[in-house]
């Protein structure tokens, strides 16, 4: 690790070794916007930390998968205490977490940081044997429920469940110096390096080896659905920094490049959700086809810029300016996106529950996000392209947008009582006052435009980018 970087990370710790001291705000301070979503979100904060589905806390308590509700219904059967439903996949706890800790070095209010702690400290306890967590974890307090270690020994690895986590206790790290966050990160990283799979991609979920060959499943298999691939190789980026690990950038570039390698063809080189060990495409569940994915390929154009910043390597800036003109070519309309396309023609591709198509998203199966923005004009933005500035909205994991023209919500998302809405809302203000970072791949663009002559063949050689 570089001498500034260490600089960096002692100067945030000294900072935190108080916790009533203000923190290091920036001049410019938090906007009203961002103030007022960052507090209806901690309306919504469990006294013990974390975020439900419900908000206010205790107003009901609710789970979304077989495996929670599995075991909802067996602990009323047997007379148990219930238990709150803590949700970490995004926007959830983890995603809150960083954005206290973002909203707290901006403004310097002690309570963010506050907050922020107590979504670290909840996500230390919920850590399940494996180094990971799952998507939804029954709690009581700040304990999880004694039934779930064993009865689900897996890790979820998509929608941004383990690698934001990990994430939220990186930057615990570096803020506070506390080591606990330090070692619940390591354990998780250590899972992330051991869950990829042999052609660098990584899978849905980390399960263990004997339920893999007990009960072999699509979720075991390279994976772009819901961020998963792309969010362990940002994550690895940023655990590479923080701890001076080489090895968990090595990790990430492998991801790196098995994207590069799996792309699809000229005119559309984008990705699909799913696909096999030998980089095919393939189906996920009935109603998710072999098709290009929109929402999917974004995440996987972010995680190449992010590599391309970590180790400079021109490969990723190609492939990601194909990416992005194939996003731009494939909209439905200004600011909105299909999220299937079909690989022949590139049609919008709608299917029902059982899988048959139907004509348009309406007729769909529901809930699923068949149309959005899916954060695609804010990554064109990004990334040195024109976009109509009404149209662009920084969009966190999880959170698919809508099209221009959808009809507005009654209630506003700060108005919800869905505490993940008022996440989502938090993320997307932040994201509006966050300095621009410079996209490396960005004066190379507008290079190109300018001279529209063919790239010298020594450029992939080049490594040199602003």
């Amino acid at each position: 690790m570089d001498m500034a970087r260490r600089l960096h990370i002692l100067w945030f710790a000294c900072l935190a070794s108080t916790a009533l001291a203000p923190g290091p705000a920036r001049s410019e301070g938090l906007s009203p916007g961002a103030t007022l979503a960052i507090e209806a979100m901690l309306e919504c904060e469990r006294p013990a930390g974390g975020w439900m589905y419900v908000c206010p806390p205790h107003s009901g308590s609710h789970g979304v998968t077989k495996v929670v509700n599995l075991g909802a219904r067996l602990a009323n059967a047997l007379n148990f205490e219930p238990w709150e439903v803590v949700v970490l996949r995004s926007p959830g706890t983890p995603a809150a977490g960083l954005f206290l800790l973002e909203a707290w070095e901006i403004s310097g209010e002690p309570r963010y940081l506050e907050a922020a702690r107590r979504s670290g400290d909840l996500i230390v306890e919920l850590q399940l044997p494996s180094g990971g967590w799952f998507s939804e974890m029954p709690v009581r307090g700040s304990e999880l429920a004694a039934w779930f270690r064993w009865y689900a020994p897996w890790a979820t690895l998509d929608d941004d469940v383990t690698t934001g986590a990990t994430r939220l206790l990186l930057r615990l790290f570096e803020v506070t110096g506390d080591e606990l966050y330090r070692r619940s990160a390591i354990r998780a990283l250590d899972l992330l390096l051991e869950a990829q799979l042999p052609s660098g991609a990584w899978p849905l979920t980390h399960r263990p080896t004997w339920i893999r060959a007990v009960s072999p499943s699509f979720e075991d298999l390279p994976s772009l659905n819901d961020g998963a691939t792309a969010s362990v190789i940002e994550t690895l980026i940023l655990g590479a920094e923080v701890l001076d690990r080489p090895d968990l950038l090595a990790a990430a570039v492998r991801g790196g490049d098995w994207l590069v390698a799996n792309r699809f063809p000229s005119p559309m080189p984008g990705w699909a959700q799913q696909y096999d060990e030998a980089g095919r495409p393939v189906p996920g569940r009935r109603f998710e086809p072999v098709a290009l994915a929109t929402w999917e390929s974004r995440h996987a154009l972010d995680a190449l810029l992010a590599l391309e910043r970590a180790v400079g390597d021109g490969r990723y800036c190609e492939a990601a300016q194909e990416g992005l003109d194939w996003l731009e070519d494939a909209a439905l309309s200004p600011g909105c996106w299909p999220r299937f396309l079909s690989l022949d023609e590139g049609t919008p591709i709608y299917l029902d529950f059982d899988g048959r198509p139907v004509d348009n998203p309406t007729q769909a199966k529901r809930p699923y996000r068949w149309t959005g923005d899916y954060g695609i004009p804010d990554l064109l933005v990004r990334a040195g392209r024109h976009f109509p500035q009404e149209m662009v909205t920084p969009r966190i994991p999880g959170d698919a947008g809508s099209c221009p023209g959808t009809p507005r919500r009654i209630r506003s998302r700060l108005e919800s009582r869905n505490p993940r809405a008022r996440i989502g809302a938090s993320g997307t203000r932040l994201a509006a006052q966050r300095p621009a970072t410079g996209d490396p791949c960005a004066a190379d663009e507008q290079t190109a435009r300018a001279d529209p002559s063919p790239p010298s063949p020594s450029r992939p050689g080049n490594t040199t980018h602003p």
